[in-house]
């Protein structure tokens, strides 16, 4: 049995290595990719207007209830020693902390909006991206290209087509 085992061994060593030897493979970073490439900066184009938009509006609810509780402050200040708070003060201040919270939810509905909406751009560059990788792949005459991972433990240099890649995907997107 032992000898039967070894007998494969020597056979199939060396046909792996010849056949490994006429494989073609490359990798690319995605990341990168995204950042270079025409499709991903119009992508990042709209992320950074519609966060922007959010941000201002954000930012104009800010300014709004700094502006009312320094009001409440100002007629707290107004009022002598242990006098009980007037009832419209205590609805101001009530409706400030309610705006508050409302600014709170809205800050995080924003945040969580957004994540959903760099997903939805990245996936539509990657939609776009899938055909020109396989073009690529096929005329090159490639067996194998990986999107390199914090999984690889090493990838040369050599093998890198990122700058490849996006330069087909440029092209191929102007069309």
């Amino acid at each position: 049995m032992r000898r039967i085992i070894a007998v494969a061994a020597i056979i199939l060593i060396p046909t792996t290595t010849l056949y490994a030897a006429e494989l073609k493979v490359g990798h690319f970073e995605l990341q990168r990719l995204i950042a270079q490439s025409d499709a991903g900066k119009e992508s990042r184009e709209k992320y950074m207007a519609r966060a922007k938009n959010y941000q201002d509006e954000l930012n104009s609810r800010t300014e709004k209830l700094k502006k009312l509780k320094e009001d409440i402050e100002s007629e707290a200040k107004k009022l002598k020693g242990n006098k009980k708070l007037p009832p419209q003060l205590v609805e101001k201040n009530k409706g400030y902390a309610s705006q508050f919270r409302e600014s709170q939810r809205l800050q995080e509905a924003y945040k969580d909006e957004l994540k959903v909406y760099d997903a939805e751009l990245t996936r539509k560059v990657l939609e776009e991206f899938s055909s020109v990788l396989g073009a690529f792949a096929t005329s090159n005459k490639y067996d194998y290209i990986f999107r390199l991972t914090d999984s690889f433990a090493f990838a040369g240099e050599k093998h890198d087509l990122t700058d490849e890649l996006v330069k087909a995907f440029n092209k191929a997107h102007r069309k």
